[in-house]
């Protein structure tokens, strides 16, 4: 199953297993959850779900650091999913945790039990950066978590978080090129929020942080994942999960409902714009179907980047592909890995990658 096609059962154990509070983090107001599940409650749970059932879910315990917990607490969570899993209730097992917390004992105790994927909280590949965010791990822990999982055979996923204080956009793009010169097999790009409560809320309010605009956080978010298009590692999701607490709690920063579909549209906009440039003449932009939406953008904002008359139409061509047309008979024909390569060389230069 791929996993944009994956069911996700979650279940939330905020900061369960954190050495210490980041100045970003307030994971009960991220995750919309009050407190975490006990393990009779999850085992609860799964017994609950249907072992004939056509589509089963992967079980994912998210929002702490789950392999920094003891190894009893560990095991109590871990025992019923393993059950489940054994039982064929559910398709797999993944969490999320530190990379300074899977040594050997850790994952170990992880391929007992079945876990299939583990996701790293990354965040930041500068030292600086991750000082500064009080994240208690450095760029080296990272690079070595994501070499040991692929050796164990886990599925790894990272997240990175541009516009930490200090953070730059070219230590954010150059730290993503570094870690994904590793493989990892996922990635979530989550642009800094500032949330109520938070260290960093205080900064915000104080005048010693300024979080980045939506539309810069959408142009780093973008390089970021042409980076990772490029290295074989699948974008997962690009911007905080929206819900209803989490709204409330948003003080500043690049926070939007449809944030991976703004950042789809602005990588659209500059395909269109690139094209163009070595076909000003055309009239028509031909693009499969299913891509227009994304070409005219969020609420249709990318028209105005367009000329005017020009004509956008659906036709038999690849998913990223487009073809412009000019009345004298002028063609130009762009696809998605041909505009990629353009963008890597200029990200190249741009940051000296």
């Amino acid at each position: 199953m791929s996993e944009a096609k994956r069911h996700i059962l979650p279940f939330f154990i905020p900061h369960l297993g954190c050495p210490n509070q980041c100045v970003f983090c307030d994971q009960h107001k991220i995750a919309g959850e009050a407190s975490a599940p006990t393990p009779a409650a999850v085992a609860a749970a799964l017994l609950r779900l249907d072992p004939d059932a056509a589509v089963k879910p992967e079980v994912a315990f998210y929002g702490g650091s789950f392999t920094a917990l003891s190894q009893e607490v560990q095991r109590s969570y871990l025992a019923p999913a393993k059950q489940a899993l054994e039982a064929g209730r559910i398709a797999g097992i993944r969490l999320s945790t530190r990379p300074d917390a899977v040594g050997e004992a850790e994952l170990a105790l992880l391929r007992e039990y079945g876990v299939g994927t583990v996701e790293l909280g990354v965040q930041s590949l500068s030292n600086e950066v991750l000082r500064r965010a009080r994240r208690g791990h450095t760029a080296a822990d990272a690079l070595a978590a994501v070499q040991r999982l692929k050796d164990w055979g886990f599925v790894c996923g990272v997240q990175l978080m541009p516009g930490l204080p200090m953070e730059t956009a070219a230590s954010a793009v150059k730290g993503a090129a570094r870690i994904l010169a590793y493989k990892p097999d996922l990635l979530r790009i989550y642009p800094t929020v500032v949330v109520a409560g938070t260290e960093l809320a205080a900064m915000y309010q104080a005048g010693e942080f300024q979080p980045l605009s939506i539309e810069d956080a959408a142009a780093i978010s973008l390089d970021i994942k042409l980076l990772a298009e490029a290295a074989g590692t699948t974008v997962i999701r690009i911007g905080l999960q929206p819900t209803e607490e989490l709204a409330r709690e948003v003080l500043a920063g690049p926070y939007h409902p449809a944030f991976g579909a703004l950042v789809q549209a602005l990588g659209w906009r500059n395909k269109l714009l690139f094209a163009l440039a070595r076909l000003p003449q055309a009239a028509e932009c031909f693009v499969n179907k299913r891509d227009i939406p994304a070409l005219v953008g969020w609420r249709r904002q990318n028209l105005a980047y367009y000329p005017e008359g020009l004509r956008l139409r659906g036709a038999e061509l690849p998913a990223g592909a487009l073809r412009l047309a000019a009345p004298d008979g002028g063609v130009f024909l762009l696809t998605d890995a041909e505009f990629r390569a353009a963008r890597l060389a200029e990200l190249a230069q741009r940051y000296d990658l």
